[in-house]
């Protein structure tokens, strides 16, 4: 599942952050009805802005759009640490869907390297801007080494972190 649009947290009640669809206004896509469901899929994209954003004194609380993904039952979700761009935003995600059905079709055991590898792609074209190409991140599962795709092991989220005079290291 991709969504390529609008988001919005609610740092005051996380669970009520939401996706700007076209119906928002009336029923409003909320992580707390996103988390309410049980689906079968493989991946969410998120691309809309802030979308795991979470205010300082709950940044131990997972309570945001992304994890309502994987609570749905997602068990790879691409989120947003703050606002991102939109011309950025289509170009993560054509160099991430690139690298993820590089070959064949789409193998669930590329999406973190296929997300790492769009970053570092928007990275060297816009090294001094890492506002630009930090935002994204990984939250999911990945397979063991040598397991051809199972059983699946929890990894967390690759963060990119922003470090001291725009310098950047991604973990």
């Amino acid at each position: 599942m991709h969504f390529a649009c609008h988001g919005h947290a609610d740092t005051d009640r996380p669970s009520a952050s939401y996706l700007l669809l076209h119906d928002y206004e009336e029923q409003p896509l909320t992580a707390f009805d996103i988390a309410s469901q049980s689906v079968r899929g493989v991946l969410a994209f998120l691309s809309a802005c802030s979308t795991t954003r979470t205010r300082g004194d709950l940044a131990d609380e997972a309570i945001h759009l992304t994890s309502s993904f994987q609570l749905a039952g997602y068990p790879h979700v691409v989120g947003t640490l703050w606002p991102v761009q939109d011309a950025q935003a289509v170009e993560i995600a054509r160099h991430f869907y690139r690298m993820v059905t590089a070959g064949s079709d789409a193998d669930p055991s590329r999406i973190a390297a296929a997300l790492h590898g769009a970053t570092r792609h928007l990275r060297a074209d816009h090294p001094d801007a890492p506002w630009l190409w930090a935002p994204y991140l990984h939250a999911g599962l990945e397979p063991h080494a040598g397991s051809a795709g199972g059983p699946w092991q929890v990894i967390g989220c690759r963060w990119a972190w922003l470090a001291r005079a725009s310098r950047l290291a991604i973990r």
